[in-house]
Protein backbone atom coordinates (compact mmCIF):
# COMPACT_ATOMS: atom_id res chain seq x y z
CA UNK A 1 0.00 0.00 0.00
CA UNK A 2 2.66 2.36 1.13
CA UNK A 3 4.34 1.80 -2.40
CA UNK A 4 0.89 2.44 -4.23
CA UNK A 5 0.50 5.70 -2.36
CA UNK A 6 4.11 6.87 -3.25
CA UNK A 7 3.80 5.73 -7.11
CA UNK A 8 0.59 8.28 -6.79
CA UNK A 9 1.68 11.18 -5.02
CA UNK A 10 4.49 11.41 -7.18
CA UNK A 11 2.46 11.42 -10.38
CA UNK A 12 0.00 13.81 -8.81
CA UNK A 13 3.19 16.04 -7.90
CA UNK A 14 4.08 15.66 -11.56
CA UNK A 15 0.73 16.62 -12.26
CA UNK A 16 0.57 19.69 -10.31
CA UNK A 17 4.10 21.22 -10.39
CA UNK A 18 3.91 23.61 -12.91
CA UNK A 19 4.93 27.22 -13.20
CA UNK A 20 3.64 30.43 -14.82
CA UNK A 21 7.11 30.07 -17.50
CA UNK A 22 6.72 26.54 -18.06
CA UNK A 23 6.50 24.50 -21.51
CA UNK A 24 4.73 21.73 -19.38
CA UNK A 25 1.72 23.32 -19.09
CA UNK A 26 0.78 23.27 -22.93
CA UNK A 27 1.69 19.53 -23.56
CA UNK A 28 -1.29 16.91 -24.03
CA UNK A 29 -1.25 15.41 -20.55
CA UNK A 30 -2.38 12.51 -21.71
CA UNK A 31 -0.97 9.35 -19.58
CA UNK A 32 -0.05 11.98 -16.67
CA UNK A 33 -3.00 11.86 -13.56
CA UNK A 34 -4.92 15.27 -13.87
CA UNK A 35 -7.96 16.93 -12.09
CA UNK A 36 -9.92 15.11 -14.60
CA UNK A 37 -9.02 11.81 -14.46
CA UNK A 38 -8.37 11.74 -10.49
CA UNK A 39 -10.26 12.14 -7.28
CA UNK A 40 -11.87 8.62 -7.64
CA UNK A 41 -11.46 7.96 -3.84
CA UNK A 42 -11.02 9.29 -0.52
CA UNK A 43 -7.30 7.67 -0.73
CA UNK A 44 -6.62 10.19 -4.15
CA UNK A 45 -8.16 12.63 -2.30
CA UNK A 46 -5.97 12.45 0.77
CA UNK A 47 -2.88 12.02 -2.14
CA UNK A 48 -3.96 15.61 -3.43
CA UNK A 49 -3.65 17.28 -0.29
CA UNK A 50 -0.24 15.71 0.59
CA UNK A 51 0.92 17.08 -2.95
CA UNK A 52 -0.66 20.83 -1.72
CA UNK A 53 1.35 20.31 1.37
CA UNK A 54 4.47 19.77 -0.47
CA UNK A 55 4.08 22.70 -2.45
CA UNK A 56 3.15 24.47 -0.04
CA UNK A 57 6.57 23.29 2.03
CA UNK A 58 8.65 24.78 -1.25
CA UNK A 59 7.22 27.71 -0.75
CA UNK A 60 9.12 28.10 3.08
CA UNK A 61 11.75 25.44 2.39
CA UNK A 62 14.75 28.24 1.84
CA UNK A 63 15.17 31.64 2.43
CA UNK A 64 14.71 32.77 -1.08
CA UNK A 65 11.08 32.77 -1.34
CA UNK A 66 11.19 34.98 2.06
CA UNK A 67 13.69 37.21 0.96
CA UNK A 68 11.08 40.56 0.91
CA UNK A 69 11.53 40.36 4.81
CA UNK A 70 14.93 41.60 4.53
CA UNK A 71 13.45 45.06 3.88
CA UNK A 72 12.61 45.44 7.57
CA UNK A 73 14.64 47.03 10.07
CA UNK A 74 15.33 44.11 11.55
CA UNK A 75 17.57 41.95 9.16
CA UNK A 76 20.36 43.09 7.16
CA UNK A 77 22.97 40.23 5.70
CA UNK A 78 26.87 40.13 4.14
CA UNK A 79 27.24 42.65 1.59
CA UNK A 80 29.42 40.59 -0.15
CA UNK A 81 29.75 36.54 -0.33
CA UNK A 82 26.96 35.13 -2.24
CA UNK A 83 24.28 37.31 -1.11
CA UNK A 84 23.99 40.14 -3.45
CA UNK A 85 20.63 39.13 -4.03
CA UNK A 86 19.56 39.46 -0.19
CA UNK A 87 21.47 42.59 -0.17
CA UNK A 88 19.76 44.09 -2.92
CA UNK A 89 16.18 43.47 -0.85
CA UNK A 90 17.69 44.64 1.91
CA UNK A 91 18.93 48.19 0.81
CA UNK A 92 15.51 48.41 -1.74
CA UNK A 93 17.00 47.89 -5.46
CA UNK A 94 16.22 44.41 -6.41
CA UNK A 95 16.53 43.77 -10.09
CA UNK A 96 13.76 41.76 -12.37
CA UNK A 97 16.60 39.25 -11.98
CA UNK A 98 16.33 39.04 -8.54
CA UNK A 99 16.46 35.78 -7.53
CA UNK A 100 14.39 36.25 -4.34
CA UNK A 101 11.54 37.71 -6.56
CA UNK A 102 11.62 34.89 -9.01
CA UNK A 103 11.59 32.36 -6.12
CA UNK A 104 8.77 34.06 -4.58
CA UNK A 105 6.75 34.48 -7.60
CA UNK A 106 7.31 30.56 -9.03
CA UNK A 107 6.49 28.85 -5.61
CA UNK A 108 3.52 30.95 -4.65
CA UNK A 109 1.60 30.39 -8.10
CA UNK A 110 2.61 26.37 -7.81
CA UNK A 111 1.03 26.13 -4.87
CA UNK A 112 -1.95 28.13 -5.89
CA UNK A 113 -2.30 25.72 -8.72
CA UNK A 114 -2.46 22.69 -6.37
CA UNK A 115 -4.85 24.76 -4.76
CA UNK A 116 -7.10 25.84 -7.65
CA UNK A 117 -7.09 21.37 -8.59
CA UNK A 118 -8.84 20.58 -5.36
CA UNK A 119 -10.98 23.50 -5.20
CA UNK A 120 -12.24 22.42 -8.24
CA UNK A 121 -12.58 18.89 -8.57
CA UNK A 122 -12.63 17.43 -5.02
CA UNK A 123 -16.66 17.61 -4.80
CA UNK A 124 -16.66 14.84 -7.05
CA UNK A 125 -14.55 12.59 -5.10
CA UNK A 126 -17.42 9.73 -3.66
CA UNK A 127 -16.29 10.40 0.05
CA UNK A 128 -18.29 12.43 3.15
CA UNK A 129 -19.03 16.00 2.84
CA UNK A 130 -17.07 16.32 5.70
CA UNK A 131 -13.81 14.99 3.99
CA UNK A 132 -14.75 17.33 1.24
CA UNK A 133 -14.62 20.30 3.55
CA UNK A 134 -11.56 19.52 4.98
CA UNK A 135 -9.79 19.04 1.47
CA UNK A 136 -11.23 22.16 0.37
CA UNK A 137 -10.44 23.90 3.26
CA UNK A 138 -6.88 23.38 3.27
CA UNK A 139 -7.09 24.04 -0.49
CA UNK A 140 -9.11 27.42 -0.14
CA UNK A 141 -6.82 28.17 3.11
CA UNK A 142 -3.36 28.32 1.00
CA UNK A 143 -4.54 29.65 -1.92
CA UNK A 144 -5.47 32.50 0.20
CA UNK A 145 -2.43 32.49 2.00
CA UNK A 146 -0.21 32.97 -1.25
CA UNK A 147 -1.93 35.14 -2.82
CA UNK A 148 -1.39 37.32 0.81
CA UNK A 149 2.40 36.72 0.08
CA UNK A 150 2.13 37.74 -3.18
CA UNK A 151 0.02 41.25 -3.06
CA UNK A 152 1.92 42.47 0.09
CA UNK A 153 5.64 41.19 -2.07
CA UNK A 154 4.37 42.39 -5.58
CA UNK A 155 0.84 44.81 -5.35
CA UNK A 156 -1.46 43.55 -8.34
CA UNK A 157 -0.78 39.76 -9.49
CA UNK A 158 -2.91 37.70 -12.03
CA UNK A 159 -5.46 36.00 -10.16
CA UNK A 160 -6.20 32.75 -10.87
CA UNK A 161 -9.09 30.84 -9.79
CA UNK A 162 -9.52 28.37 -12.47
CA UNK A 163 -6.23 26.67 -13.12
CA UNK A 164 -6.08 27.32 -16.65
CA UNK A 165 -3.19 28.80 -18.31
CA UNK A 166 -3.45 32.53 -19.79
CA UNK A 167 -0.08 34.54 -20.71
CA UNK A 168 -2.09 37.71 -21.04
CA UNK A 169 -4.04 37.24 -17.95
CA UNK A 170 -4.63 41.01 -16.72
CA UNK A 171 -3.46 42.13 -13.26
CA UNK A 172 -5.73 42.41 -10.47
CA UNK A 173 -5.98 45.19 -8.29
CA UNK A 174 -5.11 44.65 -4.70
CA UNK A 175 -7.98 45.20 -3.74
CA UNK A 176 -9.65 42.86 -6.04
CA UNK A 177 -6.82 40.21 -4.66
CA UNK A 178 -7.93 40.80 -1.03
CA UNK A 179 -11.52 40.14 -1.65
CA UNK A 180 -10.38 37.02 -2.65
CA UNK A 181 -8.82 35.99 0.31
CA UNK A 182 -11.23 37.15 2.39
CA UNK A 183 -13.85 35.32 0.57
CA UNK A 184 -11.34 32.21 1.00
CA UNK A 185 -10.44 32.25 4.30
CA UNK A 186 -14.93 32.84 5.51
CA UNK A 187 -15.31 29.55 4.02
CA UNK A 188 -12.70 28.08 5.65
CA UNK A 189 -14.33 29.59 9.18
CA UNK A 190 -17.69 27.86 7.76
CA UNK A 191 -16.64 24.41 6.91
CA UNK A 192 -13.52 23.21 8.47
CA UNK A 193 -13.44 21.46 12.01
CA UNK A 194 -11.67 22.99 14.97
CA UNK A 195 -9.83 19.77 16.02
CA UNK A 196 -8.34 16.25 14.20
CA UNK A 197 -7.10 13.21 15.56
CA UNK A 198 -4.93 11.32 13.31
CA UNK A 199 -1.79 11.59 11.87
CA UNK A 200 -0.65 13.49 9.25
CA UNK A 201 -3.41 16.15 10.20
CA UNK A 202 -2.48 16.23 14.11
CA UNK A 203 0.96 15.08 15.15
CA UNK A 204 1.93 14.94 18.65
CA UNK A 205 -0.90 16.63 20.11
CA UNK A 206 -0.53 19.40 17.36
CA UNK A 207 -3.14 20.63 14.49
CA UNK A 208 -1.21 19.98 11.19
CA UNK A 209 -4.03 20.68 9.05
CA UNK A 210 -5.47 24.15 8.93
CA UNK A 211 -8.84 24.62 11.56
CA UNK A 212 -11.36 26.74 12.02
CA UNK A 213 -9.50 28.80 14.46
CA UNK A 214 -6.30 28.79 12.44
CA UNK A 215 -8.35 30.32 9.58
CA UNK A 216 -9.70 32.94 11.86
CA UNK A 217 -6.47 34.15 13.46
CA UNK A 218 -5.39 34.20 9.15
CA UNK A 219 -8.53 36.32 8.61
CA UNK A 220 -7.43 38.67 11.39
CA UNK A 221 -3.94 39.44 10.09
CA UNK A 222 -5.44 39.58 6.53
CA UNK A 223 -7.91 42.81 8.05
CA UNK A 224 -5.17 44.01 9.71
CA UNK A 225 -2.84 44.18 6.87
CA UNK A 226 -6.06 46.06 5.05
CA UNK A 227 -6.78 48.68 7.43
CA UNK A 228 -3.08 49.81 6.30
CA UNK A 229 -1.21 50.91 3.52
CA UNK A 230 -1.97 50.51 0.94
CA UNK A 231 -5.73 50.16 1.30
CA UNK A 232 -6.66 52.10 4.41
CA UNK A 233 -9.70 50.37 5.43
CA UNK A 234 -9.37 51.33 8.76
CA UNK A 235 -12.95 50.05 9.42
CA UNK A 236 -11.19 46.75 9.20
CA UNK A 237 -9.38 46.87 12.58
CA UNK A 238 -12.35 46.30 13.97
CA UNK A 239 -13.24 43.17 11.96
CA UNK A 240 -9.58 41.78 13.48
CA UNK A 241 -10.73 42.82 16.90
CA UNK A 242 -13.63 40.33 17.27
CA UNK A 243 -11.67 37.22 15.20
CA UNK A 244 -8.98 37.89 17.64
CA UNK A 245 -11.37 37.98 20.68
CA UNK A 246 -13.13 34.79 18.62
CA UNK A 247 -9.89 32.90 19.00
CA UNK A 248 -8.59 33.81 22.48
CA UNK A 249 -12.10 32.90 24.29
CA UNK A 250 -12.04 29.39 22.39
CA UNK A 251 -8.64 29.44 23.86
CA UNK A 252 -10.29 30.22 27.38
CA UNK A 253 -12.93 27.96 27.12
CA UNK A 254 -10.56 24.96 26.53
CA UNK A 255 -12.39 24.48 22.99
CA UNK A 256 -9.29 25.79 21.39
CA UNK A 257 -5.44 24.15 21.66
CA UNK A 258 -3.56 27.33 21.86
CA UNK A 259 -0.93 28.40 24.74
CA UNK A 260 1.43 30.91 25.66
CA UNK A 261 5.44 29.01 26.33
CA UNK A 262 5.82 29.96 29.76
CA UNK A 263 9.71 30.31 28.53
CA UNK A 264 10.17 32.04 25.13
CA UNK A 265 13.59 29.80 24.70
CA UNK A 266 10.77 27.23 23.81
CA UNK A 267 9.22 29.29 21.23
CA UNK A 268 11.52 28.00 18.55
CA UNK A 269 13.56 25.34 20.00
CA UNK A 270 13.94 21.95 18.26
CA UNK A 271 12.37 20.27 21.74
CA UNK A 272 9.08 22.17 21.19
CA UNK A 273 8.71 21.84 17.56
CA UNK A 274 4.96 20.93 18.19
CA UNK A 275 4.08 24.06 20.88
CA UNK A 276 0.52 24.72 20.70
CA UNK A 277 2.11 27.97 20.67
CA UNK A 278 2.00 27.81 17.07
CA UNK A 279 -1.28 28.69 15.68
CA UNK A 280 -0.27 28.12 11.64
CA UNK A 281 2.73 26.45 10.78
CA UNK A 282 4.30 24.42 7.71
CA UNK A 283 5.06 21.34 8.13
CA UNK A 284 8.34 19.62 7.40
CA UNK A 285 8.84 16.76 9.56
CA UNK A 286 8.00 14.37 6.51
CA UNK A 287 5.01 13.00 7.70
CA UNK A 288 3.18 13.60 4.38
CA UNK A 289 5.17 11.39 3.44
CA UNK A 290 7.85 13.72 1.25
CA UNK A 291 11.47 13.81 2.26
CA UNK A 292 11.49 18.10 2.38
CA UNK A 293 13.25 19.88 5.41
CA UNK A 294 13.37 23.17 6.30
CA UNK A 295 17.23 24.16 5.19
CA UNK A 296 17.74 27.43 7.15
CA UNK A 297 19.67 25.13 10.28
CA UNK A 298 22.66 27.28 9.41
CA UNK A 299 21.31 30.42 8.17
CA UNK A 300 21.81 32.36 11.14
CA UNK A 301 25.52 30.90 11.96
CA UNK A 302 27.99 33.30 10.39
CA UNK A 303 30.11 32.61 7.58
CA UNK A 304 33.12 32.70 9.54
CA UNK A 305 32.17 30.26 11.96
CA UNK A 306 31.21 27.77 9.36
CA UNK A 307 27.30 28.43 8.92
CA UNK A 308 25.72 30.42 6.02
CA UNK A 309 25.04 33.45 7.20
CA UNK A 310 21.85 34.27 5.43
CA UNK A 311 20.49 36.99 8.16
CA UNK A 312 22.56 39.27 10.32
CA UNK A 313 20.50 41.12 13.17
CA UNK A 314 20.27 44.82 12.33
CA UNK A 315 22.53 47.09 15.17
CA UNK A 316 19.92 49.07 16.18
CA UNK A 317 17.15 47.10 16.18
CA UNK A 318 19.50 44.88 18.77
CA UNK A 319 20.25 48.32 20.57
CA UNK A 320 16.98 49.03 20.78
CA UNK A 321 15.47 45.63 21.65
CA UNK A 322 14.71 45.47 25.48
CA UNK A 323 17.10 43.31 27.64
CA UNK A 324 15.22 39.84 28.71
CA UNK A 325 15.07 36.29 27.90
CA UNK A 326 13.06 37.02 24.62
CA UNK A 327 16.01 38.79 23.41
CA UNK A 328 18.68 36.12 24.99
CA UNK A 329 16.71 33.67 22.50
CA UNK A 330 16.24 35.19 19.39
CA UNK A 331 20.12 36.31 19.70
CA UNK A 332 23.15 35.13 20.59
CA UNK A 333 24.08 36.67 23.69
CA UNK A 334 27.60 35.99 23.32
CA UNK A 335 29.71 33.75 20.77
CA UNK A 336 31.35 30.96 21.03
CA UNK A 337 35.24 32.05 19.14
CA UNK A 338 35.20 29.98 16.45
CA UNK A 339 32.17 28.13 16.69
CA UNK A 340 34.47 25.78 19.36
CA UNK A 341 35.77 24.16 15.87
CA UNK A 342 39.23 23.97 17.53
CA UNK A 343 37.82 23.30 21.01
CA UNK A 344 38.13 27.09 21.65
CA UNK A 345 35.81 28.22 24.80
CA UNK A 346 35.96 31.89 24.97
CA UNK A 347 32.77 33.67 24.35
CA UNK A 348 32.94 36.85 22.27
CA UNK A 349 31.03 39.69 22.19
CA UNK A 350 29.30 40.09 18.83
CA UNK A 351 31.09 43.62 17.57
CA UNK A 352 34.73 40.97 18.46
CA UNK A 353 33.71 38.73 15.46
CA UNK A 354 34.56 39.09 11.98
CA UNK A 355 30.79 39.70 10.77
CA UNK A 356 30.53 42.81 13.17
CA UNK A 357 26.68 42.41 13.79
CA UNK A 358 24.17 40.96 16.41
CA UNK A 359 23.86 37.02 15.32
CA UNK A 360 20.68 35.34 15.35
CA UNK A 361 20.13 32.16 16.99
CA UNK A 362 16.78 31.35 16.13
CA UNK A 363 17.05 28.17 13.21
CA UNK A 364 20.53 27.35 14.85
CA UNK A 365 20.89 24.35 16.74
CA UNK A 366 23.33 22.19 18.67
CA UNK A 367 24.17 18.77 17.67
CA UNK A 368 22.39 15.93 16.73
CA UNK A 369 19.25 18.79 16.07
CA UNK A 370 18.99 19.27 20.00
CA UNK A 371 18.13 22.76 21.47
CA UNK A 372 20.75 25.06 20.96
CA UNK A 373 23.27 26.13 23.69
CA UNK A 374 25.10 29.32 22.77
CA UNK A 375 27.74 28.19 25.04
CA UNK A 376 28.93 25.32 23.38
CA UNK A 377 29.28 24.37 18.89
CA UNK A 378 25.95 24.81 17.19
CA UNK A 379 25.28 22.18 14.94
CA UNK A 380 26.70 21.97 11.15
CA UNK A 381 23.24 20.53 10.27
CA UNK A 382 22.06 21.83 7.10
CA UNK A 383 18.35 21.18 7.39
CA UNK A 384 16.17 19.92 9.97
CA UNK A 385 12.37 19.45 10.79
CA UNK A 386 12.00 22.59 11.85
CA UNK A 387 7.98 23.36 11.90
CA UNK A 388 7.83 27.18 10.75
CA UNK A 389 5.68 29.21 12.65
CA UNK A 390 3.85 31.37 10.91
CA UNK A 391 1.31 32.61 13.03
CA UNK A 392 1.83 32.57 16.90
CA UNK A 393 -0.55 32.77 19.70
CA UNK A 394 1.54 35.66 21.15
CA UNK A 395 0.81 36.97 17.74
CA UNK A 396 -3.11 36.99 18.21
CA UNK A 397 -2.82 38.28 21.49
CA UNK A 398 -1.21 41.40 20.12
CA UNK A 399 -3.51 41.55 17.29
CA UNK A 400 -6.15 41.92 19.55
CA UNK A 401 -4.54 44.77 21.49
CA UNK A 402 -3.80 46.74 19.03
CA UNK A 403 -7.35 46.12 16.57
CA UNK A 404 -9.60 46.58 19.69
CA UNK A 405 -7.57 49.74 20.78
CA UNK A 406 -7.63 50.97 17.26
CA UNK A 407 -11.48 50.31 16.63
CA UNK A 408 -12.39 51.79 20.02
CA UNK A 409 -10.06 55.40 20.36
CA UNK A 410 -8.65 53.22 23.87
CA UNK A 411 -7.38 50.34 25.14
CA UNK A 412 -9.64 48.18 27.36
CA UNK A 413 -8.97 45.79 30.04
CA UNK A 414 -8.62 42.52 27.65
CA UNK A 415 -6.14 44.33 25.67
CA UNK A 416 -3.93 45.31 28.58
CA UNK A 417 -4.30 41.64 29.72
CA UNK A 418 -3.02 40.16 26.56
CA UNK A 419 -0.25 42.54 25.79
CA UNK A 420 0.76 42.16 29.69
CA UNK A 421 0.98 38.25 29.29
CA UNK A 422 3.51 38.64 26.10
CA UNK A 423 5.27 41.56 27.90
CA UNK A 424 5.74 39.38 31.59
CA UNK A 425 6.85 36.30 29.47
CA UNK A 426 9.61 38.53 27.83
CA UNK A 427 10.78 39.60 31.22
CA UNK A 428 9.25 43.00 30.80
CA UNK A 429 6.94 45.15 33.00
CA UNK A 430 3.32 45.54 32.12
CA UNK A 431 2.08 48.59 30.57
CA UNK A 432 1.04 51.37 32.67
CA UNK A 433 -2.75 51.92 33.24
CA UNK A 434 -4.20 55.18 31.84
CA UNK A 435 -2.40 55.19 28.40
CA UNK A 436 -3.26 57.18 25.33
CA UNK A 437 -4.83 55.06 22.06
CA UNK A 438 -1.89 56.28 19.85
CA UNK A 439 0.64 54.97 23.04
CA UNK A 440 -0.89 51.86 23.41
CA UNK A 441 -1.21 50.92 19.95
CA UNK A 442 2.80 52.04 19.52
CA UNK A 443 3.73 49.68 22.51
CA UNK A 444 1.64 46.70 20.56
CA UNK A 445 3.68 47.47 17.46
CA UNK A 446 7.27 47.57 19.22
CA UNK A 447 6.12 44.38 21.18
CA UNK A 448 4.62 42.15 17.84
CA UNK A 449 8.40 43.70 15.94
CA UNK A 450 10.31 42.07 19.08
CA UNK A 451 7.99 39.07 18.88
CA UNK A 452 8.82 37.85 15.64
CA UNK A 453 12.26 39.70 15.48
CA UNK A 454 14.33 37.90 12.41
CA UNK A 455 11.83 35.34 11.64
CA UNK A 456 11.21 35.43 7.98
CA UNK A 457 8.93 32.04 7.66
CA UNK A 458 6.21 34.53 9.84
CA UNK A 459 3.31 35.28 7.91
CA UNK A 460 3.38 38.96 9.40
CA UNK A 461 7.23 39.94 9.61
CA UNK A 462 8.72 42.92 10.85
CA UNK A 463 9.03 44.38 7.28
CA UNK A 464 4.92 43.70 6.54
CA UNK A 465 4.31 45.47 9.70
CA UNK A 466 6.27 48.63 8.64
CA UNK A 467 4.57 48.27 5.55
CA UNK A 468 1.10 48.35 6.61
CA UNK A 469 2.17 51.08 8.78
CA UNK A 470 3.36 52.86 5.53
CA UNK A 471 6.87 53.14 7.30
CA UNK A 472 9.25 51.63 5.03
CA UNK A 473 10.01 55.17 3.59
CA UNK A 474 11.56 55.69 6.98
CA UNK A 475 13.74 52.28 7.27
CA UNK A 476 15.12 53.90 3.80
CA UNK A 477 15.60 56.72 4.96
CA UNK A 478 17.66 55.59 8.32
CA UNK A 479 19.61 53.01 6.22
CA UNK A 480 20.58 55.73 4.04
CA UNK A 481 22.11 58.49 7.10
CA UNK A 482 23.39 55.36 8.33
CA UNK A 483 24.44 57.00 11.65
CA UNK A 484 27.21 55.73 13.84
CA UNK A 485 25.70 52.84 16.79
CA UNK A 486 27.49 52.91 19.61
CA UNK A 487 26.75 49.38 21.20
CA UNK A 488 29.38 49.28 23.94
CA UNK A 489 31.85 51.48 26.00
CA UNK A 490 33.84 52.64 22.85
CA UNK A 491 32.51 50.81 20.30
CA UNK A 492 30.87 52.64 17.64
CA UNK A 493 29.58 50.53 14.47
CA UNK A 494 27.65 51.35 11.11
CA UNK A 495 25.59 49.27 8.65
CA UNK A 496 27.62 47.37 6.07
CA UNK A 497 24.47 46.71 3.19
CA UNK A 498 24.00 50.96 2.58
CA UNK A 499 21.55 52.76 0.24
CA UNK A 500 23.74 53.26 -2.88
CA UNK A 501 24.64 56.75 -4.00
CA UNK A 502 21.61 58.74 -5.76
CA UNK A 503 19.20 56.22 -5.21
CA UNK A 504 16.13 58.14 -3.91
CA UNK A 505 12.57 56.51 -2.36
CA UNK A 506 10.15 55.68 -5.48
CA UNK A 507 7.16 54.47 -3.89
CA UNK A 508 5.10 51.24 -4.42
CA UNK A 509 8.61 50.60 -7.23
CA UNK A 510 10.59 50.89 -3.68
CA UNK A 511 8.05 48.52 -1.78
CA UNK A 512 7.31 46.01 -3.55
CA UNK A 513 9.35 43.26 -5.61
CA UNK A 514 9.77 44.01 -9.13
CA UNK A 515 7.98 41.16 -11.54
CA UNK A 516 10.43 38.41 -12.80
CA UNK A 517 11.50 39.10 -16.42
CA UNK A 518 10.72 36.07 -17.49
CA UNK A 519 7.14 36.30 -16.61
CA UNK A 520 7.19 39.86 -17.54
CA UNK A 521 8.40 38.64 -21.14
CA UNK A 522 5.58 36.53 -21.31
CA UNK A 523 2.41 38.85 -19.89
CA UNK A 524 2.47 42.16 -21.11
CA UNK A 525 0.82 43.20 -18.09
CA UNK A 526 3.18 42.86 -15.90
CA UNK A 527 5.21 46.01 -15.63
CA UNK A 528 5.45 48.97 -13.42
Amino acid sequence: MMKTQIILLSSFLLAVTTTACSDFLTENPKGRLTPENYFTSQEELDMAVNALYSKVCDTQTNTNPMMIAWQGDDITTNPGSNKQHVAEVDAFHPSDGNNGASWAWRTSFVAIKAANDIINSAEKTPTSTEEKNIAIGQARFWRAVNYFFLVRRFGPVPMNLAGDVDYSRPLASVEEVYQQIVADLQACIATLPTRYSTAPRAINGANIYITKQAAQATLAAVNMAMAGWPLQKTERYAEAAALTKAVIDGVNAGTYEYILEPHFKHVYAPSHNYTNETVVGINFSGTFMWDEDSEMSKSNLFESLGGWGDGWGEIKFWNDFPAGPRKDAIYNPKILKNNGRQGETDLLDWWQVEEKHPMFSIFTVGPDNVDYDYTKPAGYISSNSHRHRLIRYSEVLLWYAEAQCRADGSPNAMAYQCINRVRQRAGLAALPAGMSGNDFVEACIREHGWEVAGYWPALVTRRDDLMRLNRLEQVFNQRKLNAPITVASGVTLQETVLIPNGLTWQGEKSIYLPYPALDAQLNPHLRR
